[in-house]
């Protein structure tokens, strides 16, 4: 009989010497348990890379210059990846052809005019002046084209209510059809308890020739110029405008008063408005996009970090300059309108193409209270060649010596 403490399903199987029962043993055995470390698969590494730069792009384009005024995405110019439905300039196509003048200027409004005077029309308290039951917004038509077409500077009193931080509202008839404005001036006559009229785009077209050889934005004192109760009268305001004395027949204030054509204001008129729609919306588009995290939706940039751009030199100067601080980018302390700044601004030169860079400058030389005129491409190719070596960005400096 075998000793049943034999073999090989003895369990002190360290008292024998016979190897072949020991090895039987130990891989009869289990193993010890182990923490394991498995390795992400690469195709959820790529889907969460995909995922995070998908994230940052959308950042980038919807953050509305991450400004608390601004609440409707499409501040932010997302037609960079999504292009909106209509085309500036293009006729209005099958949907819009349903909808009144007064539905597709809620359109307009909520594209341009809703960050400033909210969607409630009430603007911001000492800022910006409210649309509702506003006197200009229901008094004479002229006057509220007029602040439309060539913009507002300067501190204003609108319905008993002081706004006396000079804001700044640009001029929109460079950057909308007649059509957009005579939609948008509609929707806010009509809107919030407002009881006017609609404004046709022939009066829109009959104010643009009146004021044609108006150069600077209005201001209280010369607004006031123009008669409260001054309308157009109905659709005879289109042929109106198309005789030889604009000037006689509305009341347009100091600026119009002259003769339409004279040699000197006319050059004057086709410097603010040599630019065409296309390169007013691309400029546009790219400052909606890079530039207005920092200078704002306004152009007022932030308090003691990045300057205003509102009647800045350095943005109404030589264009040279302009173009090269876009392209070298500029640091360390500086002093705009009295106000100092310290920041670093980074150079654009591999970010912007040539006609990127000019159409940005073309937008920002002619809004926010700014009247100068475009610029071409070549200034800025020029300007890339010139300071091609390089490698540093500007000092305030350096830029008020310029030549």
């Amino acid at each position: 009989m075998s000793n049943s403490n034999e073999g090989p399903n003895r369990i002190d199987y360290q008292e024998t010497p016979d190897v072949t029962e020991v090895h039987a043993a130990v891989q009869r055995e289990k193993p010890e348990p182990s923490a394991e470390v498995t390795p992400m698969p690469l195709w959820l590494t790529a889907v969460c890379g995909v995922a995070l730069v998908w994230a940052g792009v959308y950042f980038g384009v919807f953050n509305g210059g991450l400004s608390g005024n601004v609440y409707n995405e499409y501040e932010s110019s997302p037609a960079v990846l999504f292009p909106l439905p209509e085309k500036a300039g293009a006729n209005a196509g099958p949907a819009e052809a349903q909808l009144s003048l007064a539905q597709q200027g809620k359109i307009v409004y909520g594209q341009v005019c809703f960050a400033c005077h909210q969607p409630n029309g009430m603007g911001v308290p000492g800022q910006y002046p409210n649309l509702a039951g506003s006197d200009i917004v229901q008094g004479g038509e002229k006057r509220l084209l007029a602040i439309v077409l060539k913009g507002l500077s300067g501190p204003i009193t609108v319905d008993g209510k002081q706004f006396t931080t000079a804001q700044v509202m640009p001029p929109w008839e460079a950057q909308l059809s007649p059509k957009k404005i005579a939609a948008v001036l509609s929707y806010v006559r009509q809107e919030w308890g407002n009881k006017a009229g609609e404004i046709s785009e022939a009066k829109v077209l009959a104010a643009k020739k009146d004021y044609a050889a108006q150069s600077a934005s209005w201001t209280e004192a010369t607004l006031s110029q123009i008669p409260a109760d001054a309308n157009y009268p109905g659709e005879a305001a289109a042929p109106a405008p198309n005789g030889a004395q604009p000037a006689t027949a509305p009341a347009p204030g100091a600026a119009p008063a002259a003769a339409p054509a004279p040699g000197t204001a006319a050059p004057a008129a086709a410097a603010s408005g040599a630019a065409s729609p296309d390169v007013l919306a691309k400029g546009k588009m790219r400052y909606m996009t890079i530039c207005i995290a920092c200078h704002q939706p306004t152009g007022m940039g932030l308090p003691m970090v990045f300057p205003s751009l509102v009647k800045s030199p350095y943005v109404n100067g030589p264009t040279d300059r302009f173009a090269a601080i876009i392209l070298k980018g500029n640091i360390g302390a500086f002093t705009v309108d009295g106000k100092p700044f310290n920041n670093v601004m980074p150079p654009q030169e591999a970010v912007l193409r040539d006609e990127d860079i000019a159409a940005v400058m073309t937008f920002v030389r002619s809004n926010f209270g700014n009247t100068s005129g475009p610029v071409a491409p070549d200034v800025v190719t020029a300007a890339r060649k010139k300071f091609a070596d390089r490698k540093t960005s500007w000092t305030q400096p350096e830029l008020d010596a310029w030549k």
